[in-house]
């Protein structure tokens, strides 16, 4: 009878081990169709065609593992590892999304890893669109979200006192710029981070800032900060991004007002700033199964090396709707149309999206 009660607890001991880690997921995907419209001049630079795409896209598909051990005194030791899986094949790579080891307390709590920025916590609250990455500018507010980042770094999480609650993130140089970390040739690339958010009844209110002293911008972010830009893709120094954040979200409805600024220098001595300034909306309310919403997006005139852009101001409309099948299961239909300058440097996107995802 012993023999047999050491046994049966030896054979749970795995189980045990095992019963703090979560799988957990998202597999969506769907139809994207769009179509450019470009005025002479951006045709010539960009090489944009006025042809309707059509193509099965992913949404973002991803799928992780994480869980927490429990050290005693209120303390846990937690972990998450989370990687891209794109239906559409090209992904590669394991913990390509947010990764950490940390700890969490009734201090609040601290990781390291490769973290998303208070900028990016804080899109969920004002854009809830989905869409394949080719059409996030026009189907997404994806041009206010250019300054999303995840970087390798160390953030602290307060506790949340009163509802209130903050975050600080910090990337060292030889993170940010790693093949130079035993020559420090270059100048020093290290970042901060800064979150401020209150919550309480519904309502909200989020700060989310930072700051680099060098940064390197690719052509997808520069073609979001003004699609007519002159600036190349490059290393760019006191990079900066502000936004903030206000709504409601409760008793079926959510309501969320956002605000942004952005602006650098090229890394040259004597150097002018270039800036951009956006405001957005988004409005949803839902009704049993469906949750049909609208959002808007303006971005003022985009100043460049220190000059105003003419034709460089933007509007955006997206429209739509999620029907739940269940908890885990919803289809997701919507449209969108970015506009951008006018005449010779005009740009016009319209889009559309069918699709489906799946929660695990």
């Amino acid at each position: 009878m012993k023999k047999s009660l050491i046994a049966l607890t030896l054979a749970a001991l795995p189980v045990a081990a095992m019963a703090d880690v979560t799988l957990y997921g998202q597999i969506k995907a769907g139809v994207d169709i769009s179509k450019v419209k470009t005025g002479d001049k951006v045709v010539a630079k960009k090489q944009v065609g006025k042809k309707t795409a059509t193509e099965i896209a992913d949404y973002g598909s991803r799928i992780g593992f994480k869980g927490h051990e429990h050290l005693g005194s209120n303390l846990n030791a937690i972990w998450q590892v989370e990687q891209k899986t794109s239906i559409a094949g090209g992904d590669s790579g394991f913990a390509n999304r947010e990764s950490f080891l940390g700890l969490e307390g009734g201090f609040g709590k601290v990781r390291a890893g490769n973290l998303n920025t208070a900028l990016n916590d804080s899109s969920d609250s004002f854009d809830p669109w989905e869409s394949g990455a080719d059409n996030e500018n026009a189907l997404q507010l994806g041009k206010i979200k250019r300054v999303d980042d995840r970087k390798v770094s160390v953030r602290y999480d307060t506790p949340v006192l009163g509802g209130f609650s903050a975050s600080v993130q910090y990337q060292p140089r030889d993170n940010a710029n790693h093949d130079d970390r035993y020559t420090h040739k270059e100048k020093s690339r290290d970042s901060y981070d800064l979150g401020l958010n209150y919550e309480n009844s519904g309502f909200f209110g989020r700060y989310a800032g930072s700051y680099a002293k060098r940064k390197v911008l690719n052509d997808a972010h520069l073609d979001a900060f003004n699609h007519n830009t002159t600036l190349g893709a490059g290393t760019y120094k006191d990079h900066q991004a502000h936004r903030l954040t206000a709504g409601y979200d409760a008793n079926n409805l959510m309501v969320a007002v956002v605000g942004q600024y952005e602006g650098f220098k090229a890394d040259v001595a004597g150097a002018k700033k270039n800036e951009r300034t956006e405001v957005g909306a988004t409005a949803a309310y839902r009704f049993g199964n469906v949750t049909p919403r609208v959002s808007y997006a303006h971005g003022f005139k985009a100043k460049e090396e220190g000059v105003k852009r003419e034709n460089s101001a933007y509007n955006q409309v997206i429209v739509g709707a999620d029907y739940d099948f269940s908890k885990r299961t919803s289809a997701l239909l919507s449209a969108g149309w970015l506009k951008e300058g006018k005449g010779d440097t005009k740009y016009e996107k319209t889009a559309g999206t069918v699709g489906l995802r799946h929660k695990f």
